[in-house]
């Protein structure tokens, strides 16, 4: 296949070299007689479409004097696959020769061949004299722009065929990895089906986890609508057990002031009530004593009675002998708490 794509690039580089050898000036002149009259014709041998031009034309006498009776010339371009007439003039005035013409040609858009020239001139010297000939060659690139474009080409060709050379010898490299590349392939893609199939089965999970995402992600903003509202009344709360805690660290100050004097006043109340118990204790017995020294004084008392009763009885019924009685005083020892 590189062989023949090689062959066909030579060959069109043979085919231009042919044209430029053939070919020469960019201007050309073309000189025709009969008897005595000799036309010379100077038209541009390439132009391109869409552009003017211009042949000139000139009638020479050549032996002896002659005049001009009858100038005709008809240009015709090939438009389309058919001849289009661009240039039609006719001059039939007498005028002495030599006579030269400038032919103004305006080029169509689509013409692409060599133009058409036809030429009729009557003199005195002769009857007539006529040609049909083809003059300027109009293409879209003239010669000189394929020649410009042959160089060019020329030059890339040698660059073309050192990076040819390079290159195959990296395609030979590049084939050998590519051998071992397509082994691989092979394998990776028959690990690829595999993973398309495993993916395929995850995407289906996905699928379905994320409308449980959806759904639990509903379920979510509800739930965090309420918990902020409850956040929003825990924050009012944790200020009003602030407020509760120092008033309760106050309180528990103040018990625990009120219960150091309790534990020192019960203290005292039980020293108090066992020290009163003692004296209950005492005065019972100082009572008991008491009652004991207020029955002896009693029956002491009423003997004594009992006693004066009798002298002042014995004193009324008669005289008896004098008899002194000493009056004693009993005292009664006091309890030591009473």
């Amino acid at each position: 296949m590189q062989t023949k794509k090689m062959g066909y690039f030579l060959s069109t580089l043979l085919l231009f070299s042919g044209l430029i050898c053939s070919v020469g000036a960019s201007t050309t002149t073309v000189s025709f007689w009969s008897g005595s009259v000799k036309i010379n014709l100077t038209f541009p041998e390439e132009a391109h479409p869409n552009t003017t031009i211009t042949h000139n034309i000139t009638i020479i006498a050549i032996k002896r004097e002659a005049t001009l009776r009858n100038f005709t010339v008809i240009i015709k371009a090939p438009v389309n696959s058919s001849w289009q007439e661009i240039y039609n003039a006719q001059d039939t005035f007498s005028k002495p020769l030599p006579m030269s013409y400038n032919l103004t040609l305006s080029l169509p858009q689509e013409t692409n061949g060599t133009l058409q020239c036809l030429i009729y001139v009557n003199t005195s010297s002769i009857d007539d004299l006529s040609a049909t000939f083809y003059t300027t060659r109009v293409s879209v690139f003239t010669f000189s722009e394929m020649q410009s474009l042959y160089y060019e080409m020329l030059a890339n060709y040698t660059m073309l065929q050192a990076d040819y050379e390079t290159l195959l010898d990296e395609y030979d490299g590049l084939l050998a990895n590519y051998s071992s590349l397509f082994a691989n392939y092979t394998a990776l893609l028959s690990e690829h089906n595999d993973l398309l199939a495993k993916y395929n089965g995850q995407v289906s999970t996905y699928e379905s986890l994320l409308n449980s995402y959806n759904k639990l992600s509903g379920e979510y903003n509800t739930l965090d609508s309420n918990y902020r509202l409850q956040l929003s009344k825990y924050n009012a709360l944790q200020a009003d057990y602030d407020s509760l805690n120092s008033t309760h660290y106050s309180l528990q100050s103040s018990h625990d002031t009120l219960q150091a004097i309790y534990d020192e006043l019960n203290q005292t109340y039980t020293e108090l009530e066992a020290e009163l118990n003692d004296m209950q204790q005492r005065f019972t017995l100082s009572e008991n004593a008491l009652n004991s020294d207020r029955i002896v004084m009693f029956i002491f008392i009423v003997t004594v009675a009992c006693l004066i009763a009798l002298i002042i009885y014995i004193k009324k019924k008669e005289p008896e002998p004098y008899v002194v009685i000493r009056k004693e005083t009993v005292a009664v020892k006091p309890d030591e708490k009473s």
